[in-house]
């Protein structure tokens, strides 16, 4: 993923956080971009956002 890749989709969720959104809305956005399949896991493409996520949490 790319550095531009990136900061758009940190320019995308910026965007998110100021709507007033269900979890399952998220969710659905989400999996309609392709980040995550049908059971809420990060598609192949992403694994690296994955891995940052579960860094994110500890």
């Amino acid at each position: 993923m790319s550095d531009k890749e990136i900061q758009r989709l940190i320019e995308l969720a910026q965007s998110k956080l100021k709507q007033d959104r269900t979890k399952e809305q998220a969710l659905q956005s989400l999996q309609r971009a392709g980040l995550l399949d049908k059971h809420g896991e990060f598609t192949a493409p992403y694994q690296n956002l994955a891995k940052a996520v579960e860094s994110a949490k500890k």
